[in-house]
């Protein structure tokens, strides 16, 4: 039996019990389920949540799988909070893909129900409008696969998709991602791009989608596998030509055709504000096979389980990347203080002036959503935002230490973004900067306070601390 979206809940439930959190009462699936995870954020409270009772939605929902860094530990069998730890252990697991299982369709949990033609009714599903603005109901935690046509190499990734009518969706992509490539190469081919969309499984499943690779070789189904600890149990979609999760909760098919277009947005971004209305591709539905109860995934947007849900994937993209270059790299953190994409905080060894930008500039390299690099020494522990403004506040002399360097590409929905012509406009451009918060290396600098490390040593032995 394949490890599933409902034995990663029963591990929560039973072994974690103060991480999970089930609501009894009756919620709108339109604001009410989001309501809840905000007001126990509040609290600084992140567990899974599960909702039983829907309204006018014949399934429960979940959401917050991917609330906090235990969490996601969890997901990739790791107990605790060291991120180092679970962060390695997902480089480790990306790094050994495990090939797909095809199995028979009568063994596939998601055939259990199947819906085409005039029985396709998106509204089966409790599709929740999040925020007061948004432009209507959203799925948000939708794995969308697609086949790059030149190579045959599947690609996964998740993506914002409205709901327009009971079988039209819209689907959103940055225009820098691979789905986005493969796409255009349709366009150009004058093809129509089937897709599948499945919705819940087991986390570490979902966390494959934001691995990151060649497109003509990176398979993320295998990586899914790879990062599941057993190779990831496919079958064979209804209309589409394409093998979808055989363990997944909800499966939605369909394909685009080249260059037909519609609008979506506003909606709430994960960088916390709203994006604009924007000119976006039409998704045509061809069926929906789904469990014979099934559950479904809700991710909250603009809330951290947005932009954690992929961060493992950044980090370990450029934690190999910037390894290569600068093999001192002791640690890398994406904090959820800049939505998990603008702010990069590093620590290494300093083996000669001038180490610290150049490691910045490595790291700028390989993700273009930075804006905010910071460079530490390996005695700060980055993972501490205590620590880290301490060390930019005792190491840094702005006019040395910062860089800044201006119109470069960026992230389309940092709503700070300007346009080449008008920096008071909307557009594609943004100012990178670098805080180099690493001691000089050739000068005596003054020594950290703190008592003797036997003397630590002894008295944690001594109170078990």
């Amino acid at each position: 039996m394949q490890k599933d979206l409902r034995t990663f809940l029963n591990k929560i439930k039973t072994q974690y019990p103060e991480k999970y959190f089930e609501v009894e009462e009756k919620l709108d699936r339109d604001y009410e389920i989001g309501a809840v995870q905000e007001l126990l954020a509040a609290k600084g409270k992140y567990p899974v949540v599960f909702y039983k009772n829907v309204e006018k939605s014949p399934m429960p929902m979940v959401s917050s799988l991917f609330a906090s860094y235990e969490l996601l530990g969890h997901a990739l069998d790791v107990d605790g909070n060291e991120h180092e730890e679970i962060l390695q252990t997902y480089i480790k697991r990306e790094s050994n893909p495990l090939p797909m299982q095809e199995i028979a369709k009568a063994d596939a949990p998601v055939k259990a129900q199947i819906f085409t033609g005039d029985k396709i009714d998106l509204d089966q599903v409790p599709i929740s409008i999040h925020n007061e603005l948004d432009s209507g109901r959203y799925i948000s935690s939708g794995n969308l696969i697609c086949i790059d046509p030149d190579s045959g190499v599947p690609n996964v990734g998740i993506y914002r998709m409205e709901v327009k009518n009971k079988n039209t969706l819209s689907w959103m992509v940055n225009p820098a991602s691979h789905a986005a490539y493969i796409y255009r190469r349709h366009c150009e081919l004058k093809k129509r791009m089937e897709v599948a969309i499945f919705i819940g499984h087991h986390p570490a499943v979902v966390l494959g989608s934001s691995s990151r690779g060649k497109l003509d070789e990176h398979n993320e189904l295998e990586t899914m596998g790879g990062l599941l600890n057993e190779p990831l149990q496919v079958v064979k979609a209804e209309t589409v030509n394409i093998n979808v999760p055989a363990y997944a909760e909800i499966v939605i098919e369909g394909y685009l055709d080249p260059g037909e277009m519609t609008q979506d947005g506003p909606f709430g971004e994960y960088a916390g504000y709203y994006g604009p209305e924007k000119e976006v591709a039409v998704l045509h539905v061809t069926a929906i096979t789904m469990r014979k109860d099934p559950i479904y995934h809700d991710i909250r947007p603009s809330f951290r389980e947005h932009t954690l849900a992929g961060v493992l994937g950044r980090e370990a993209h450029m934690y190999k990347k910037v390894k290569e270059i600068i093999p001192t790299l002791k640690a890398l953190h994406l904090p959820p203080s800049g939505a998990s994409f603008y702010h990069l905080y590093m620590s290494i060894k300093k083996t000669v002036e001038g180490y610290g930008k150049f490691a910045a500039l490595a790291a700028l390299g390989v993700n273009y959503d930075l804006k905010h690099v910071f460079v530490f020494d390996e005695d700060i522990n980055i993972y501490d935002n205590e620590q880290v403004l301490w060390a930019v506040a005792t190491r840094v002399q702005g006019d040395i230490d910062i860089s800044m360097i201006p119109y470069t590409f960026g992230a389309q929905l940092d709503p700070s973004s300007y346009a080449e012509d008008n920096r008071a406009g909307k557009g594609k451009l943004t100012t990178r900067v670098i805080i180099d918060a690493t001691k000089p290396f050739h000068t005596e600098f003054p020594k950290v306070v703190k008592v003797p490390q036997e003397v630590s040593d002894k008295v944690s032995k001594m109170l078990n601390l």
